[in-house]
């Protein structure tokens, strides 16, 4: 669809962005529409990598039990990205020397960080293993920074704890408390680490970290609800967790809303609710926008072609339905251009082909159907994802493309079932509807509204992958 179109999509999303104080977001859309897709291509994007820090994250790759606190494995994933964009200076970072922090650096963080990282999913570790030497001397440089902090405090605090019997009670705990995942103590310290972190990127780069949670209605409902409690809260300053400028929460509100009732209870009040996770507004992406930019590039022209005005239609209905995906649209050319230049290089070339087997010499009557439905399985991307188009739209708007699905029908089984009628061609079909052929062009009769244009449709397709160019 090219440049523009992204362009034009890009522009909605920077300005629901920009506005102020819209810190969270609740980014929402169909499942299998391209919302992780749009979100990496939008970030990746020249202009906007130079203003935002995207760190993504896959809560649905963790393996996580129903009794873990996936909130600890989330943390862990996030400063798993951090160290694997080596973008942090250990020699001039400034170590958050805290307390307990340092009791637990100093023993249990590079236990937790490497059992840790097998939690995090085969998917999360495959994809950063060619950049592993940068997470490997990042984690080194890190535990060498660790092991410079001067324990003084520590001691001097642990006195003060013995000496007095409030503070010996918080000692006491501690004391008793594993530093496990999950614990207060483990929590404090790596969200220290992760918060100084972030900030230090953000002096550093100049640029608005940005935490990216994706798929996150396709999660056990209890970790849900969990990831949502924690990133809705703001720390005393106001600020989102772990100090990001901006927390995006990517999912299907309203799935999110039917795991809720089914979780809570019909009755219970979903939007009272999830109003407090975002801002302002959900942001509602979909293909909408795709198919009004799309209807206006694919105008009829003074050459018309009903084959290509039938692409126009049925196009800009799969992409309005969401039936195309945005890397769909991203990686083809859609314009009214791009779709006829295609139809027209495929219609340019001489085809020999074998259909059950056999050589069909009269292949040439049926090559425009044939390259008609070529075009159709290329933009949709497989013959599959037009069926199941197909099998979930009405079809009543295709009266304007009568000599289109006549051409359709003669196609299937390359078979002209002709009678005559008053010396006109009557074609009878098997799709509750027949055909006049009429000085060179197809006219309905019958009740087109009750016409089984869906079986039509997929026999044309099954007869078009039973076909081999050879």
């Amino acid at each position: 669809m090219g440049k523009e179109l992204i362009e034009k999509v890009f522009k909605k999303f920077e300005n629901h962005l920009n506005i102020e104080k819209n810190n969270r977001i609740v980014f929402s859309g169909k499942f299998g529409i391209g919302k992780s897709y749009f979100l990496n291509v939008f970030f990746s994007d020249e202009k906007y990598e130079k203003e935002y820090f995207p760190i993504f994250i896959n809560p649905v790759n963790y393996s996580v039990s129903n009794n873990q606190d996936i909130f600890e494995l989330i943390k862990f994933d996030i400063l798993f990205q951090i160290l694997e964009k080596n973008i942090i200076d250990f020699e001039d970072f400034d170590f958050p020397i805290g307390n307990l922090v340092y009791q637990y650096f100093s023993n249990k963080f590079l236990n937790d960080f490497i059992s840790n990282i097998d939690l995090l999913g085969e998917t999360v570790i495959e994809e950063q293993v060619p950049k592993s030497y940068s997470i490997i001397k990042n984690v080194g440089k890190l535990l060498s920074k660790i092991s410079e902090i001067n324990k003084g405090d520590f001691d001097n605090f642990k006195k003060e704890m013995e000496s007095d019997p409030d503070l010996k009670i918080i000692k006491n705990f501690f004391d008793k408390e594993e530093l496990k995942i999950g614990s207060l103590y483990e929590n404090n310290a790596v969200s220290q680490l992760i918060y100084k972190l972030i900030k230090d990127i953000e002096t550093r780069t100049e640029k608005k970290p940005v935490l990216v949670i994706d798929d996150l209605d396709r999660i056990d409902p209890e970790h849900i609800f969990r990831i949502l409690n924690i990133f809705s809260a703001h720390d005393k300053l106001g600020e989102n967790k772990f100090g990001f400028e901006k927390v995006i929460l990517v999912c299907d509100i309203n799935n999110i809303k039917h795991i809720y009732h089914h979780f809570y209870g019909e009755h219970v009040d979903f939007f009272g609710y999830i109003n407090k996770f975002y801002s302002l507004e959900v942001f509602e992406y979909s293909n909408k926008d795709y198919a009004k930019w799309f209807n206006e590039n694919f105008k009829e022209d003074a050459y018309r072609n009903g084959n290509i005005d039938f692409l126009g239609y049925i196009l800009s209905d799969a992409i309005s339905k969401n039936y195309i995906s945005a890397r769909q649209l991203f990686n083809d050319d859609f314009s009214r251009k791009g779709v006829t230049n295609f139809y027209n290089f495929s219609n340019s070339q001489n085809y020999d082909v074998l259909f059950k087997h056999k050589y069909i010499n009269i292949f040439s009557l049926f090559k425009s159907t044939y390259i008609l439905l070529k075009t159709i399985i290329r933009y949709f991307g497989d013959s599959n994802n037009f069926i199941k188009y197909v099998q979930n739209v009405e079809f009543n708007q295709l009266s304007k493309y009568q000599n289109v699905v006549g051409e359709l029908y003669l196609f299937i089984d390359f078979k002209k079932e002709k009678n005559e009628d008053n010396n006109n061609n009557l074609l009878v079909t098997p799709y509750k509807f027949s055909i006049n052929f009429k000085h060179g062009r197809f006219e309905f009769t019958g009740d087109f509204v009750n016409a089984d244009l869906k079986s039509l449709l997929i026999d044309a397709i099954v007869q078009y992958n039973e076909i081999i160019e050879i």
